[in-house]
């Protein structure tokens, strides 16, 4: 994939304002897609709930009693209504809600991940930056910055600074936008998103981050 070294700033009315130099650092980043995938995977596996369950034999109702004599019915012989062959019997191999998929991610292994995918989401185009927030933070005017940026109703992640997180209630209330710290990020709802947008203070702290 191709890399840029420049990331074009835009105002609120989508305009290009200046230019947000992307350091050499960042550029340089090795990405390795397989460690990636093992993060991810492990983020995902340990956010199951794993509430499925069924039962088995043993635990289905009924089938005390044998369905009908062993001979003479010219009928296969059966023993309990509870045996998987029955329509409402216990149901073999099964998922059972007492596993566990939780997997173990080290710290250096989730933090690597996260910034290979910060990397590979500002050397590819698919971090926006603006300038500045709307002055008023209220849901109409970040509508129509989305408008004017072209992103309305696409799915987008908005990253916000410590400072910014005011801003987040307005948010919240658009279509397809998912609001989260830049300091809580990681690989696996990074990916999860298209595209990211943020201002210029964000984005000088997703370039700490990786540096």
């Amino acid at each position: 994939m191709s890399k840029t070294s420049q990331i074009k700033v835009l105002n609120t009315k989508g305009e290009e304002v200046k230019d947000f130099v992307v350091p050499a650092s960042l550029l340089a980043q090795n990405i390795k897609p397989e460690l990636v995938h093992q993060v991810v995977v492990g983020y995902a596996a340990n956010r199951r709930a794993g509430t499925a369950h069924t039962k088995t034999r043993a635990e289905v109702s009924g089938g005390g009693k044998k369905p009908w004599r062993q001979k003479g019915t010219g009928r296969a012989r059966h023993g309990s209504i509870r045996s998987p062959l029955w329509v409402g019997g216990g149901v073999v191999f099964g998922p059972r809600n007492t596993r566990n998929y939780e997997q173990r991610l080290p710290t250096q292994l989730k933090n690597q991940a996260k910034k290979m995918v910060i990397a590979d989401y500002v050397n590819s185009g698919k971090t926006m930056v603006v300038a500045e927030w709307p002055e008023s933070a209220k849901t109409k005017e970040f509508a129509l910055m989305f408008k004017a940026l072209k992103i309305s109703g696409r799915r987008t992640l908005v990253l916000l600074t410590d400072k910014e997180k005011s801003l987040r209630r307005a948010l919240n209330n658009l279509p397809n936008v998912e609001v989260m710290a830049v300091k809580e990020l990681n690989a696996y709802d990074g990916m999860r998103w298209p595209r990211w947008l943020v201002s210029e203070a964000g984005a000088a702290e997703l370039i700490k981050m990786v540096s």
